[in-house]
């Protein structure tokens, strides 16, 4: 039969490292954005003179291909995050409910236990001696 063996600590130690990753990952999305973002200004224009002047605040078409493409991808990114802390918060709730499982049966096994009727035994005798 096969047996579970989680670790309700080794699980917390876990989930304390993916939060530790999620930040890391968060500073890493705000960065791409930030670069996405230079470079579809640095990329210029097709205007003649290029974006400043007269052109102030126009786009060529690298840029409007990358704010395209953040934009295509931008509920991808969303979703690794609310991904991973649904996969958390269910590795957490899993964990709770297995603690708490073991808990309820070895209650049940010690009311069990404490339920046994005890034969008939000489004078003198005390439970747990041979």
């Amino acid at each position: 039969m096969p047996k579970w063996d989680i670790s309700p600590s080794g699980v917390g130690h876990v989930v304390s490292n993916v939060g530790d990753v999620m930040t890391v990952l968060d500073d890493i999305v705000k960065a791409y954005s930030d670069d996405m973002e230079g470079a579809a200004t640095s990329a210029g224009t097709l205007a003649p003179g290029g974006a400043s002047g007269e052109h102030k605040g126009q786009t060529g078409l690298v840029a409007a291909a990358l704010a395209e493409f953040l934009t295509g991808t931008a509920e991808e990114l969303q979703f690794i995050g609310m991904r991973v802390g649904k996969s958390v918060n269910g590795a957490v709730e899993a964990t709770v409910a297995y603690r708490d499982g073991d808990l309820e049966m070895a209650a049940e096994a010690q009311h069990r236990a404490s339920g046994l009727v005890r034969p008939d035994m000489p004078d003198g005798w005390k439970a747990g001696r041979l």
